[in-house]
């Protein structure tokens, strides 16, 4: 009889653990990144040939996890943030120049309607001033979009200082878990939990760069960035630095182990390389664009002027003022008065407007930005158009990766996340299972109290 209550016995622990086990998921439902459990049960043998066996033992407790999916899932998620850190920048940078108030095209068009309006009587003080003032006007519009462009530059400077710092964080909270991985692997200890709060970590990482993340064989993990600079090697991580050069572009490095390593931010990935691709793509190529387009406007205008006179008949004056290293009065007004415009093409003679028309020709007269010929409009034009362009190209590219990240989202849960329609199941089961092998020990303990009762 003992045999019959020692299997009874080794079904109730089997039981018991995987109530436990079940427990254990219900309870992690919510968890971000819990890896459900599962028992692993083995039949134990007999003693000998004409023994039925010797019940059941659970051999281990399995963390269901699929290293490929996770691998996926960082992919996708690198390529997602890629596209997120990049797209807040591209809808602000479209949305401020296709403005009504920021526009450039709008403020040219007004200033050369006030041009046009003053070419019939070019001596009216009322009609000059009024070209001065829309003269302002587009200045204003230059300096702000200017300044605002910059403001962007040093936000998307500041964000990759704290996307740096967190990322710092994540590999020494990765390192240390690879420590106590190891250390606990090493004595067969539990180290499931950890495991997951270190994939939920690997995933948050993910987000910021393209990572290269492989798992030695005592169960600690690599980390190095795409190109190959390590970022965590068993308990050790590296401390990524951002410096700034003479031109204030920002420069990235990883200290690693006592060695510094350059990074080249090109082809980065994640949340960083968003962040360079939207600075060096967008931002800048804009913000010199609107530089090229200033210069040249102000060169234009006041050479033109230059070949006249005012109504005072002295030689013609500047209009414009053109400071390529100021953010805040890149283009300015001289502070010429109403009578000092020099709309004539000779002295003493106030209703000679040849200057003026030669000015309102300037509206169709090519200049060169970015390298191509185009007028002042079309180069505005042409810059809107292709940052709305590359807008919409990297809103359908992060619809896109935002389906692969939630269809890898998916795959990882369907192998690692808790169904408590399944756990209520496997609850019942080992209930029933428990309750049984109690009958067993049960049924085993009257049958011995029978047989001693007969002697």
């Amino acid at each position: 009889m003992s045999t019959l209550s020692q299997i009874g016995f080794s079904g109730v622990r089997a039981a018991q653990v995987s109530l436990s086990t079940t427990g254990q998921n219900i309870a992690n439902v919510n968890t971000p990144g819990f890896s459900r459990l599962q028992t692993i049960s083995v039949s134990m043998s007999g003693t000998s040939a004409l023994s039925a066996g010797g019940g059941v033992q659970v051999s281990s407790i399995r963390r269901l996890s699929n290293d490929f999916q996770n691998q996926q899932l960082w992919r996708a998620t690198t390529e997602q943030n890629y596209y997120s850190s990049a797209q807040q920048y591209l809808t602000a940078l479209e949305g401020l120049m296709a403005g009504d108030g920021s526009s450039i095209s709008v403020g040219l068009d007004r200033f050369f309607a006030a041009l046009s309006e003053a070419s019939a009587t070019p001596g009216s003080a009322a009609l000059r001033q009024q070209i001065i003032s829309e003269a302002s006007n587009l200045s204003q519009r230059f300096n702000g979009l200017n300044q605002n462009i910059q403001a962007q530059i040093d936000a998307l400077h500041e964000q990759r200082v704290a996307m740096v710092t967190e990322i710092n964080g994540l590999s020494a909270n990765i390192a240390e878990l690879n420590r106590r991985i190891t250390e606990t692997e090493s004595v067969q200890g539990d180290s499931s939990a950890l495991r997951d709060q270190r994939d939920s970590l690997l995933q948050a990482i993910s987000q910021y760069a393209s990572l290269r993340i492989n798992e030695t064989a005592d169960g600690s993990v690599t980390v190095a960035l795409a190109n190959g600079q390590p970022l965590v090697a068993g308990p050790t991580a590296g401390q990524m630095e951002v410096t700034e050069d003479g031109s204030g572009e920002q420069i990235l490095s990883v200290r690693f182990a006592g060695t510094s390593f350059p990074l080249r931010q090109d082809g980065f990935g994640g949340a960083l390389g968003g962040l360079y691709v939207s600075e060096q793509g967008s931002l800048r190529p804009a913000q010199d664009a609107l530089r090229e387009m200033a210069g040249q406007l102000a060169k234009m205008v006041n050479d033109t002027l230059a070949t006249g006179f005012d109504l005072n008949g002295n030689a013609g004056q500047p209009l414009f003022a053109f400071d390529p290293s100021s953010t805040t009065a890149m283009l300015t007004v001289t502070g010429l008065g109403a009578e000092e415009l020099a709309f004539s093409s000779a002295a003493g003679e106030s209703g000679n407007n040849e200057v003026l028309l030669a000015l309102l020709e300037l509206k169709n007269r090519t200049i060169t930005v970015s390298g191509s010929a185009v007028t002042l409009n079309d180069a505005y034009a042409g810059l809107l158009g292709r940052v709305a362009s590359a807008s919409r190209q990297n809103q359908a590219d992060l619809d896109t990766s935002t389906a692969v990240t939630e269809q890898a989202q998916a795959q990882r849960d369907s192998v690692s996340a808790v169904s408590l329609d399944e756990e209520a199941v496997n609850l019942m089961t080992y209930q029933q299972a428990y309750q049984a092998n109690m009958k067993v020990i049960s049924t085993a303990n009257k049958i011995f109290e029978e047989m001693l009762s007969a002697f």
